[in-house]
């Protein structure tokens, strides 16, 4: 098995904006004892739906960072650890009513190395999923990312899920951008994999995996030019919305006030889906 991921750090708190709707991560356990603020916040500017990311909030017993899961670890314990915590995240996400919960399924650091084993976790872990979100009554989108080298090719993860009418396709286009040209393959036949089974879309810009590191989540902005390496989020979302469109939209860089600057990258993605899908 691969190193221990990095140990526990503060809550992120991340409420990334979204079209009409937010999505909390890794609250402090005071907000999350206490969410009616930030649901009225996001309320006050017309967002009156929401999601979770998983962890909605990260027990003691869970010390190690909001990012890591173990689903397809060899450490059956570990394992287990993921699944507890999901659990945690749904409970709260029936009882506040959220629409969905948004998980990862693959975690490099941790992950097995065998791809045959690998596959095997993630069917597993598929299936065991759909019965949680039975359960709850609450639907589960589960991230793509190709960070894992032996679980990274977008048509067995969309299988995997596809398998399952309770799982849906969370497409992150910069991960997705990212990780295709880590594995050398066509960023925009990889969305078209992913897209039929897309129910959620985490958006933000980059110019690749440096630049990623270097500066994070960048919000988008109409100035990101694509022959200057930024993603043509324009075409990304045009490649998902015509085959998914009622997939759910998340700006996934929370921003302490929505400057103009924002504001403008805010209005560029709404009037673009506007013109281009209509009223959702």
């Amino acid at each position: 098995m691969n190193a221990d991921p990095v140990l526990r750090v503060p809550p992120e708190s991340l409420l990334p904006r979204g079209i009409g709707r937010a999505e909390f991560f890794d609250l402090g356990e005071d907000e999350l004892a206490d969410p009616v603020p930030l649901f009225e916040a996001m309320a006050a500017e017309e967002r009156h739906r929401y999601s979770f990311h998983a962890p909605i909030a990260r027990p003691s017993w869970f010390p190690f960072s909001g990012v890591t899961c173990f689903f397809l670890c060899e450490d059956p314990e570990r394992r287990e650890l993921s699944f507890r915590l999901l659990g945690h995240t749904l409970d709260h996400a029936r009882s506040l009513r959220a629409d969905y919960v948004v998980c990862h399924l693959t975690f490099g650091p941790t992950d097995t190395r065998d791809e045959a084993l690998a596959r095997r976790l993630a069917d597993d872990a598929c299936a065991r999923l759909a019965g949680m979100s039975r359960s709850s009554g609450v639907p589960i989108d589960l991230e793509f990312a190709a960070y894992t080298d032996s679980y990274h090719r977008p048509d067995l993860f969309a299988s995997a899920v596809g398998s399952h009418p309770e799982l849906g396709v969370c497409i992150d286009i910069a991960h997705t951008f990212i990780g295709s040209r880590r594995r050398e393959r066509d960023y925009w036949r990889d969305l078209a994999v992913l897209a039929p089974g897309a129910r959620s879309m985490h958006l933000w810009n980059t110019r690749g995996a440096d630049d990623a590191r270097a500066n994070g989540h960048q919000a988008l902005h109409p100035s990101q030019r694509p022959g200057d390496g930024w993603i043509d989020v324009e075409r990304a979302l045009d490649t998902v919305l015509g085959v998914s469109p009622k997939a759910a939209l998340i700006f996934e860089y929370p921003v302490a006030a929505v400057t103009a600057h924002i504001r403008e990258g805010y209005d560029w993605i709404e009037d673009h889906v506007k013109q281009t899908m209509g009223t959702r």
